[in-house]
């Protein structure tokens, strides 16, 4: 490689990057859409450059959460729009030299001072898959799209597992009395035999929604009841209350369907992205703050942008990568 080609994709990969800030800033117009489409579409580079830089936004979410969670705050949480802004500051800056830095300081949280081992076993999904896994006899996962669980061992049994990102539900067979924990964040999730309950954690958001039986989130001091039909959510900023939810609404995705009722639609886009390749990114505040009620298979997600901009009005610039911008 010559010492041009060097700086060619040094160049194409600032640019992308500073597109990358701009696109998801919020401020991004139509006619910046427009753009930015020529811009990739105007050089191989171009586009090599922004799908690498793509990746690396998307990697970048829960390291950085993780990054920050593990460093020194002297009693107070950090603020919830801290992550998204880091993410921001991370690719405007020396982000080639730091991606290995954030990386190594994201497993030294995960598996350092936990008990997680680099032996430990991996569980993941890839982004638009489900997985249905028994861990141990008498305990069953059921996995949704782009989870990340790693599994705690004694011996050859399988004792408990860690969700670093991601969702799933547990249930604990009856028969199964051994004690089996469930990490997600800084909490745990204590049940028995006969439970069954459903842990997330996706952009610095943790939450335990109960089934069957009964579960008891742990954090700090705090231990929490969690009775069938409730769901309790926390985060950097605190702990909620348990509050009633519908399961067959809350976890619609066991059975492939995704349901927003009410819900802001950026909530629901950035709900959505987490199903397919790419990205959805609203540049038009008024309708990200538009609230809607929808319902989408996730044998739709090929399509949804342009279900989206058909029920609701929108405008939607197609880009490469499974990038779509809505206005």
């Amino acid at each position: 490689m010559t010492g041009m080609d060097t700086t060619n994709i040094k160049d194409s990969e600032r640019q992308a990057q500073a597109w990358l800030v701009h696109l998801t800033s919020g401020t991004a117009t139509r006619e910046d859409g427009e753009a930015f489409r020529r811009w990739c579409l105007s050089s191989e580079l171009h586009a090599a450059a922004f799908a690498r830089t793509r990746q690396m936004w998307h990697d970048l979410g829960p390291a950085i959460a993780r990054r920050q969670e593990s460093a020194p705050r002297g009693g107070r949480p950090a603020p919830r729009h801290a992550i998204r802004m880091s993410r921001r500051a991370f690719l405007g800056t020396a982000i080639t030299a730091s991606v290995a830095a954030v990386v190594v300081a994201r497993y030294g949280f995960d598996m350092g001072g936990s008990g997680w081992g680099s032996s430990a076993a991996t569980l993941r999904t890839a982004v638009g898959e489900q997985k249905h896994v028994d861990v141990t006899q008498g305990v069953a996962l059921e996995m949704n799209t782009a989870t990340d669980i790693g599994l705690r061992s004694s011996g050859h049994t399988v004792t408990g597992l860690r969700l670093r990102s991601g969702e799933a539900v547990v249930r604990i067979d009856p028969s199964h009395t051994a004690p089996f924990v469930v990490e997600l964040e800084d909490a745990r999730v204590l049940s028995g035999p006969g439970a069954s309950f459903a842990v997330r954690c996706v952009d610095g958001v943790a939450t335990v929604t109960c089934l069957e039986g009964q579960a008891v989130l742990a954090r700090a001091a705090t231990k929490t009841l969690v009775k069938p039909s409730q769901q309790v959510a926390f985060d950097a900023d605190g702990l909620g209350a348990a509050v009633a939810v519908n399961p067959d609404t809350a976890l619609a995705w066991r059975h492939r369907v995704l349901i927003y009722d009410n819900q802001p639609l950026a909530d629901v886009v950035t709900d959505i992205n987490r199903y397919r390749p790419g990205r959805i990114v609203i540049t038009d505040r008024a309708l990200g703050e538009r609230r809607v009620h929808a319902r989408f298979t996730l044998d739709q997600m090929a399509d949804v942008a342009t279900l989206i901009e058909d029920a609701y009005g929108a405008h939607a610039t197609h880009l490469p990568g499974g990038w779509v911008l809505l206005s």
